[in-house]
């Protein structure tokens, strides 16, 4: 939680994710209702998907992979335009060839979870092409299977912020579950940092954007399920919040 690297981060997100909130064609998004997951909903792979950063020595394969594409956007980040921010736009892809914007759902709600807040910015759906090998390299990496040079992938914006003085620890998304197609557990996040934390001592905010492969058809995805992980007490292990669903009704816009 680096005062450094959350102005970052923000500026990221503002340049390259706002501006498809705003300019995007609205729609009544009724508010979300955060229910209890069910046991099938959670994945082990998506409970701790990264290493608590008091643990880190050396960069394990996912860790530069994922540090790999973030130089990318980093270097890209003065020189390039924002991404798409109308249905059916398309621009640069900020790890190289070209990106365009298949369906956005502007969310703005922040749901509460315990102490915590979760703001979700939004959720989109977007075509990369012409994807340089190099990225390709890394993006399957983290996806933990091959891609080529064309993905389809399901874009998610949140931020998480401790409204208390606790010590909070929270892993943050533990997977996503498209109405078509298989669950994806948060631990293929293309779009990682490479340093995640997971501790929330006291009132700070972090911010989070997630990338997922998406196999399937995007015009059949009437809905996804984002499932987070626990919220406990970091000292204690004390669960606070048991893991939480929500369902975001894609259909409603196209």
């Amino acid at each position: 939680m680096f005062i450094i690297q959350l102005m970052v981060v923000l500026a990221m997100l503002s340049g390259q994710g706002s501006s498809s909130y705003a300019a995007s064609p609205h729609m009544e998004i009724k508010s979300l209702q955060p229910q209890t997951a069910s046991s099938e909903l959670i994945m082990e792979s998506g409970l701790k998907p990264f290493r608590a950063e008091r643990d880190f020595k050396n960069l394990d394969p996912f860790e530069q992979a994922a540090k790999n594409l973030r130089d990318k956007r980093y270097d890209s980040y003065s020189n390039s335009s924002p991404l798409p921010s109308k249905v059916g736009d398309t621009g640069p892809f900020p790890y190289g060839g070209q990106v365009k914007l298949l369906r956005t759902l502007p969310l703005d709600q922040t749901i509460s979870f315990g102490p915590l807040e979760v703001y979700l910015y939004n959720v989109q759906i977007l075509e990369a092409s012409e994807i340089p090998e190099d990225t390709q390299k890394d993006i399957s990496t983290l996806n933990q299977e091959k891609i080529g040079s064309t993905i389809t992938f399901i874009r998610v914006l949140y931020s998480v912020e401790n409204t208390t003085d606790r010590n909070i620890g929270f892993y943050g998304l533990n997977s996503v579950h498209p109405n078509v197609g298989n669950p994806i557990s948060s631990d293929r996040n293309f779009l990682r940092d490479s340093y995640v934390y997971h501790q929330y001592d006291g009132v700070v905010i972090d911010n989070f954007e997630n990338g997922f492969i998406y196999t399937d058809d995007p015009d059949k995805l009437e809905s996804i399920q984002l499932v987070f992980n626990k919220i406990y007490d970091y000292d204690t292990g004390e669960t606070i919040v048991e893991p939480t669903s929500l369902t975001i009704p894609f259909n409603a816009q196209k």
